[in-house]
């Protein structure tokens, strides 16, 4: 038998350790002493919340809001992959933004965006069609009933003009929302009139668009006059009453629809042109009238414009106008030559010639004949790609005329530039 275990008298003491362990024996030893103690409950699992959508524009098209927004790429968490099924985007119709927490209750839902799993779309485009619901005021926040008899009514601004406020809120793949974007808005305010004769010419570089200013020529005056000084006696800046245009000046969108190229067309040489409706001015234009490089292939290509008012994120742009069309064919052959010099040697006669800038420039063809011919012959059977040429089929003593012509790259038949200025040499 084992003898009975004694407690230790108050003046026993634990046994001294050496003071010089190091760090990793300390952190032994408190692992072993610490433990030892019971097991906790079980750790719920790990869910996950997509992150807020970072990036959200709208802007105003004529009867469409364009939305524009980034999806998140990481949880709230800033873990990943994203658990993302879907994007939402909300909108309401008023004077003021309803608070985040409660944009939901009163808006409606516009738009949504499905991810895949294991793709998510970075970035997608969601169109509110503005009908004439829309364009209504929409219902106000229930208030709560304990502060019902309380809170005053708020004194609702009737100059101020009516909004349109988006949000997006993104959700996991359980379904479970994450936090809610910034809150982005377009007036709706009347839109700028389209501009009126849009006239589409082209030449051998580009289609030359012009057109008039949106509101004709009243409104371009009135565009330029400068705003009405501030009075002492004024409260403050004017507001924008409803039904008005956003502040000034107008500025121009253009837009640019090719049309398919046939089936049986041999592949372009360089990039093709996009067959719907593109904008191609980056930015607005302050002026009336805008060059477009051309493309000449043949096919029937459409012009459309459309007035912009507003500034920085907060634009507005009007309907188009009425569609400029041409048909553009390469009719254009380059600019004759320049610069032909040529030089006799034992047996031959040597030209160079100064380069073409044309776009299209395929190379070039060389002309001959002897003194006194009006017609030149051509003596290169193939395109001359370099701007230098040896002529090794000439005779001794015989006078020689020369010219060269510049040939571009349209098929079937290319054009051909008229001829540069003859030059005449004595053969050795």
């Amino acid at each position: 038998m084992h003898a009975p275990r004694q407690r230790p008298s108050a003046n026993f003491q634990l046994p001294r350790l050496p003071w010089k362990l190091g760090v990793g024996s300390w952190a032994l030893i408190l692992a072993v002493t610490t433990g030892c103690g019971k097991k906790g409950p079980p750790l719920p699992p790990i869910v996950h919340v997509p992150a807020a959508v970072s990036q959200l524009t709208a802007r105003r098209v004529g009867d469409d809001v364009i939305l524009n927004l980034a999806l998140p790429t990481q949880n709230i968490d800033q873990s990943t992959p994203v658990s993302l099924a879907r994007v939402d985007v909300y909108a309401y119709t008023g004077r003021t933004a309803p608070p985040a927490p409660r944009f939901t209750e009163v808006a409606q839902l516009v738009g949504k965006v499905d991810s895949t799993p294991g793709a998510p779309v970075p970035a997608a485009t969601v169109r509110d069609t503005l009908t004439t619901e829309k364009l209504v005021e929409g219902p106000a926040l229930p208030r709560p009933p304990a502060a019902a008899k309380t809170a005053l009514p708020p004194r609702e601004d009737t100059r101020t003009p009516l909004r349109r406020f988006y949000m997006a809120v993104a959700f996991s793949d359980r379904g479970r929302p994450g936090p809610p974007s910034s809150v982005v808005e377009v007036p709706l305010t009347s839109l700028p009139d389209p501009p009126a004769d849009v006239r589409a010419t082209y030449d051998a570089e580009a289609v030359t668009l012009i057109w008039e200013p949106s509101g004709g020529l009243l409104g371009f005056l009135l565009d330029r006059s400068p705003l009405p000084s501030a009075s002492p006696l004024d409260d403050g800046p004017p507001v924008t009453q409803t039904g008005a245009l956003p502040p000034g000046p107008t500025r121009y969108q253009v837009y640019r629809e090719v049309e398919q190229q046939p089936e049986s067309a041999p592949a372009p040489d360089k990039p093709p042109v996009p067959t719907g409706r593109v904008s191609v001015t980056p930015m607005p234009l302050d002026g009336f009238s805008f060059r477009d490089p051309l493309q000449a292939d043949g096919r029937r290509q459409c012009y459309t414009v459309s007035a912009v008012r507003g500034r920085s994120e907060i634009t507005v742009e009007g309907h188009p106008s009425m569609s400029a069309c041409v048909t553009t064919l390469d009719v254009f052959p380059p600019a004759p030559p320049t610069g032909v010099s040529p030089i006799a040697a034992e047996g031959a006669i040597s030209l160079v010639w100064e380069p073409n800038s044309e776009r299209d420039l395929q190379g070039y063809f060389v002309w001959r004949g002897e003194e006194g011919s009006e017609t030149l012959t051509r003596v290169t059977d193939a395109v001359v790609k370099e701007t230098r040429y040896t002529d090794q089929s000439v005779k001794s003593g015989v006078r020689y005329v020369y010219a060269i012509t510049a040939v571009d790259n349209r098929t079937p038949e290319p054009n051909v530039s008229a001829q540069s200025e003859r030059v005449e040499i004595t053969a050795r």
